[in-house]
């Protein structure tokens, strides 16, 4: 049965209902090991995925996905054929678990760990099933994974090639015993390893009850329809761009070791229904831990994917009209034995730049989002009463601001979309670690200016009930996300350490409070208040970077993070002034940055003066014009310290 839908493309109805029951099973797979997962990280954040890989002639394809984190998506396609040209297929048996975390094989770096479980039919291996999922510890220098500062994976978490977990569902002691003999928290990484492959069972077992209600033919046959059609769908938003070449660069502020900004240089090349993403121009492999090994050949696919072709589910069709191209020893591919843990930062750059690149052909464009997950990795000893000596360790990503875009305000408080994962629930945080989360809101005047603002960055304060060592990992921190179209720059993320914090202090509910705080980072001026337009980075912090390994957080003490906001989408001197008091009102914008960003005169009321606004538009507009003026960078000017 056939029919067709608004896009005059024929739609095979069994094949749909087939093709959607294979999403199904890695929704059931994904909801179970949320479910069942011991560590925040999946069972909170979504860092995690479920996958369904096809045997083919030409290789593994990935025919459903259901994405908790999207650059797990993404990568998918490729690590499963990395992975099943290391394993002999026709040797695995039914119940047998394959378990990677190699970056070269396909991972997105060692602390994100990949499961594989052959699903048989008729006594052969056809489908792969999948699990993902970052975990709190693997080993390595310092909790969380992300060593900052390191130069090998020699001195990151344990690295596995493909390696028997379990053999006919009994678990592989050795490895177990290894892996658990070699981390921090050991009840969270065996509860978690447990969930993953719990997850396999069930997609297993629900992908075979839909072979045999379907027809292992027909299922077969809706994998690939599920393929071509996402695939159709891609290049016909691809086709719509107009034939060129689409440059453009931005910068990852360092790499943790050495004090210079590293260039990721772009072109999207557009010819007919295909596309070349060539990386050729970036910066050179770095001796820190920002660089990637393989996952950006196809996560940089995600923002052609945002911007023509949203709606389709992701699949090995996403990739299919799109080539990659990135020059080894470079930070898009680092060579190993270098370290690449810190993959959040120029992952998150990879999407901003081709989504600017992306911006030259397209009206339906976008600005940068902040850029970074602002990742704060946690862990120690419980000193709490009654829970003396318990190892825990955790993960927040407090959130920054999506840029804005051509139809509407950026989403506000929000993880960047290379990720798309949630923040973590604070209340687990606090019964399961000895940390309290004092503050989580978003913070004023952090968005890019704009006629459509960025999404607002957050503030956010932990406290320490025991002694904590935690890593941070953070970029533009120097820059803000650049705004397009003549938007403004959103405010850069900025760190503080408050020893001897007093949660009922006055400081305590206000963010722009610094009393008593120490730098870690940022722009200052001279006297120690937050200036990202005429500051100086460093002056008078800690550290002279936001990527920071092994801080020890003692009881009593407190970390304040203020994240940085989206980048604004065309000139701010549009905006509709009645928007601009809108958030003045609701407490998103001060009537200082309504009337120095927007040139907006909003009085003591909240009304905005509309005489006072149309002079001041008009001045800043021929001060613009003359290049005596530029929109500012955001951030608020009221500190107190």
């Amino acid at each position: 049965m056939t029919a067709t839908n608004a896009q005059s493309s024929t739609v095979d109805i069994e094949l749909d209902i087939l093709r959607y029951g294979l999403i199904e099973v890695t929704r059931e797979m994904l909801d179970a090991l949320m479910r069942s997962a011991f560590s925040p990280v999946a069972r909170d954040m979504l860092d995690c995925t479920a996958a369904i890989h096809m045997r083919t002639d030409a290789g593994w394809e990935t025919v459903a996905l259901w994405e908790g984190c999207m650059q797990h998506a993404y990568i998918a396609t490729h690590i499963v054929n990395f992975v099943m040209d290391d394993w002999d297929v026709d040797r695995m048996q039914p119940g047998d678990i394959v378990f990677v975390n190699d970056p070269w094989r396909g991972a997105v770096h060692q602390s994100d760990v990949n499961l594989f479980r052959p699903v048989f039919v008729d006594g052969r291996v056809e489908f792969l099933v999948q699990s993902t999922t970052h975990l709190v510890d693997v080993g390595g220098p310092v909790s969380g994974g992300l060593a900052n500062g390191m130069q090998t994976h020699f001195e990151e978490p344990l690295k596995f090639p493909p390696t028997l977990l379990y053999a006919n569902d009994i678990p592989v002691r050795p490895t177990f015993n290894f892996m658990l003999e070699n981390n921090r928290v050991p009840q969270l990484m065996l509860g978690d390893l447990r969930a993953l492959y719990g997850c396999l069972v069930i997609g297993e077992r629900q992908l075979l009850d839909l072979i045999e209600r379907g027809g292992f033919e027909n299922v077969r046959a809706a994998g690939m329809y599920a393929i071509e059609q996402t695939e159709a769908s891609m290049r016909a938003g691809i086709a719509k761009l107009p034939d060129g070449d689409y440059t453009a660069e931005d910068f990852l502020d360092e790499d943790g070791v050495v004090d210079e900004k590293i260039p990721v240089h772009v072109t999207v090349k557009v010819r007919g229904d295909s596309m070349e993403i060539d990386f050729s121009g970036s910066g050179r492999q770095p001796l820190g831990n920002v660089g990637t090994a393989w996952c950006e050949a196809t996560r940089c696919v995600q923002a052609v994917k945002m911007l023509i072709d949203p709606s389709t589910p992701v699949n090995s069709g996403t990739m299919r009209p799109i080539e990659t191209l990135l020059p080894a020893g470079s930070v898009v591919q680092s060579l190993p034995p270098t370290s690449v843990s810190n993959h959040p930062d120029i992952g998150s750059r990879n999407i901003n730049v081709v989504s600017q690149a992306l911006a030259n052909a397209l009206e339906q464009s976008y600005a940068s989002d902040t850029g970074s997950f602002v990742v704060i990795m946690l862990g120690g000893i419980d000193g709490r009463a009654g829970r003396e000596g318990n190892p825990w360790g955790t993960y927040v990503i407090p959130g920054g601001g999506w840029g804005g875009t051509y139809k509407e305000d950026g989403v506000s408080f929000c993880v960047p979309p290379v990720g798309n994962c949630r923040t973590s629930v604070q209340e687990h945080i606090e019964i399961e670690s000895p940390l309290v989360i004092t503050q989580q809101e978003m913070m004023i005047d952090t968005a890019g200016a704009g006629k459509h603002r960025g999404g607002l960055g957050a503030t956010f304060t932990i406290y320490a009930e025991s002694d904590v060592v935690l890593s941070i990992t953070t970029d533009r921190v120097v820059l803000g996300a650049p705004g397009i179209e003549g938007g403004g720059s959103g405010m850069p993320t900025y760190g503080w350490y408050i020893p001897n914090y007093d949660p009922a202090a006055p400081y305590a509910d206000d963010p722009l409070d610094l009393t008593g705080a120490e730098p870690l980072f940022g722009r200052f001026d001279e006297n120690g208040r937050p200036d990202p337009n005429n500051g100086t980075f460093g002056a008078g912090t800690r550290y002279q970077t936001g990527k920071i390994a092994g801080l020890h957080l003692k009881a009593g003490d407190a970390l304040r993070m203020v994240c940085g906001g989206g980048g604004g989408w065309g000139s701010p001197l549009e905006r509709d002034p009645h928007r601009v008091a809108t958030d003045v009102e609701n407490g998103l914008t001060s009537t200082r940055a309504a009337r120095d960003l927007y040139g907006v005169v909003v009085d003591e009321s909240g009304v905005v003066d509309a005489a006072a606004t149309e002079t001041l538009r008009a001045e800043l507009g021929e001060a613009l014009k003359a290049g005596t003026w530029s929109v500012p960078v955001a951030g608020p000017s009221n500190w107190k310290i």
